[in-house]
């Protein structure tokens, strides 16, 4: 092996001049950086493209630059396409000599990965051009030497430089300073030195930091507002995005960015910066997406948080969004996902979402089902609810063909009547006692003091943090963390820590969702003529506002199913239309605490 400081003489004045005759030569370039910058540093792609340029003119026809940029040279799974491409040409004879500013833009990794592809190249006939080190001439076994023995000195000089940077960033994260690179939205990162040691340290933006507060608050204002269709949700990512925009509230590449002064807010832009936990003070790293082939990608798959020995959170800095408040913004993102949609106060059923932001109404093929013609004024409009599968998705197998429709008016008062039935048999049934006291949580939940249900929203966010710290423990596990006999230990007494949290959050959420005093309403719901229709003129649903039903219903169910007629309508048409052939209710369930009473 070469040492890293070893040097290779320039090779430009002992070149044969015999290499550069005066024949037609094909020149091409090849460009390669890890990340793209936009400055003009020693190897970035700009500099290197200007002097593989020059150097083109003393060799012949300059044709074209092949470039990787933001490819690792290093990444034994980056896909390098343009790489594959210039080598595909080059066997194709398209020309003649290959420039590149050094010979590290080959690549950085062992010297055995690169031995093939250049002696390939020397085999071809290819004049191989660094700007820096020289010319390696084909067909010369000293020069194929010499170029191999730099590829093995640019191998180690970046691994030691790795190694130097790995060692350096392990006390760095020791000292708790911020190694995720430039901070989301609302953080800024300050150097502090300690002793000899540059740490980082997050501190709030404050401009930024109150923008962000300030989209929290609207979001949990509007959050769940039915709207009416056409109109604008203020609530919603795109709504908040639109209203910043007018009020011309500045990104962050418009306060300090050359390249991003024209961004605008977008939904995805600020849903990103919702999911990262720094704003909520955690520390955290990134999970890329793969490609099927298992190469990474630099798209955001999802953020992994660090957590101490109990599983617990490392916090980073202080939380822009205390964590709480931060997992409930998570469900609720949760929530948002393409085609999800937002309550639109048109129908009884459509948009409408349980507590974890599941669609009640769902086809049978799993897709939410929407409303149609609910506000129509055409007389022969019949208002329908429909499943939201889009024309021309191919069906996957065992899914309804053509689409699936259920007449709005004939599943409400299904829907309902289900509802009262339950009601009216809960002293004597336990099914229908443990339905309608799932009802009296939630409802006694709605008229709880601000203390009681902020210290609710913390004890769901431990036991939601504890959760997804169980999850990440067992991937570790199937990734072969916690292998041998040490190993499964480890994993044993992390789980049981973990655990513990857990089953004491449970335990105190328990209590806390107590209905207490609380009772429903149901002498306002149902009619004081126990023989009189519950749903229909004279009762309180007739009657009741749309928000009304919504919420009563809402109380109760859990998951609506409506399967695919056999029948075109059924048998509307002959006044026996019965849905509940087709549709599958399910309620909400708790267990009745001994000597309770609804």
């Amino acid at each position: 092996m070469i040492p890293s400081a070893t040097r290779f003489p320039r090779q430009h004045a002992e070149v044969d001049p015999e290499l550069i005759e005066a024949i037609h030569r094909i020149a091409v370039s090849y460009v390669r950086q890890s990340s793209a910058k936009p400055d003009k540093s020693e190897a970035s792609p700009m500099t290197q493209r200007a002097a593989n340029e020059r150097e083109a003119e003393r060799w012949g026809t300059f044709s074209r630059h092949y470039e990787d940029i933001g490819v690792s040279g290093w990444d034994p799974d980056a896909t390098r396409e343009d790489f594959e491409r210039m080598l595909a040409d080059a066997r194709a004879g398209a020309f003649q000599v290959l420039i590149v500013y050094n010979v590290s833009r080959f690549s950085r990794r062992d010297v055995v990965d690169a031995i093939p592809v250049v002696t390939e190249l020397h085999r071809l006939g290819i004049t191989i051009v660094s700007v820096m080190e020289g010319v390696f001439a084909p067909r010369d076994t000293m020069a194929l030497i010499y170029l191999i023995m730099r590829l093995d000195a640019a191998h180690q000089e970046s691994q030691n430089k790795s190694q130097a940077i790995r060692d350096v960033k392990a006390v760095q994260r020791e000292a708790g300073s911020w190694l995720g690179g430039a901070p989301v939205y609302g953080l800024r990162a300050e150097k502090v030195m300690q002793g000899k040691l540059a740490v980082y340290k997050l501190h709030h933006e404050p401009t930024e930091a109150e923008v962000l507060r300030e989209i929290w608050e609207t979001i949990r204002a509007h959050m769940g507002e039915s709207i009416k269709h056409g109109s604008r949700h203020p609530g919603s990512l795109s709504g908040i995005c639109t209203d910043l925009n007018k009020r011309n509230v500045p990104t962050r590449g418009q306060r300090t960015g050359k390249e991003r002064a024209d961004s605008q807010w977008g939904s995805r832009t600020l849903k990103g910066i919702l999911t990262n936990p720094a704003i909520a003070g955690m520390s955290y790293e990134t999970v890329y997406r793969t490609k099927p082939d298992g190469t990474r990608t630099k798209t955001v798959d999802s953020y992994r948080i660090h957590r101490d020995d109990e599983g617990r959170p490392v916090m980073v800095c202080e939380p822009i969004i205390p964590p709480a408040q931060w997992y409930e913004l998570q469900d609720w993102l949760a929530g948002r996902n393409q085609g999800s949609g937002l309550s639109r106060g048109t129908s009884v059923l459509a948009g409408l979402r349980t507590v974890d932001h599941e669609a009640v109404l769902t086809c049978e093929c799993a897709r939410p089902m929407t409303s149609m013609n609910s506000e129509s004024e055409h007389p022969k409009a019949k208002p329908v609810y429909r499943c939201t599968r889009a024309n021309g998705v191919p069906t996957k197998e065992g899914e309804h063909l053509g689409g699936n429709a259920v007449m709005m008016t004939y599943l409400d008062d299904h829907v309902a009547r289900r509802i009262f039935d339950v009601i009216q048999a809960a002293e004597e049934d336990e099914e229908a006692l443990a339905v309608v006291m799932a009802a009296t949580h939630a409802f006694a939940r709605q008229q709880e003091d601000p203390t009681r249900v902020a210290e609710r929203a913390a004890v769901v966010a431990e036991r939601s943090d504890a959760l997804r710290a169980l999850n990440e423990l067992y991937d570790d596990l199937e990734a072969g963390i916690y292998e041998g006999r040490t190993g499964r230990e480890r994993f044993l007494a992390k789980k049981a820590k973990v655990d513990a949290r857990s089953e004491a959050a449970e335990a105190r959420l328990a209590a806390l969702s107590g209905p207490a005093d609380v009772r429903l309403p149901v002498t306002q719901w149902l009619p004081a003529n126990p023989d009189a229709d519950p749903v229909g003129p004279g009762s309180w649903w007739h009657g009741a506002e749309l928000t009304a039903r919504r919420n009563f219903v809402a109380l109760f169910v859990r998951q609506i199913t409506v399967y695919k007629a056999t029948t075109r309508w059924g048998h509307a048409r002959r006044g026996n239309y019965d849905v509940g052939e087709r549709v599958e209710v399910e309620f909400m369930k708790t267990k009745q605490p001994e000597g309770s009473a609804v």
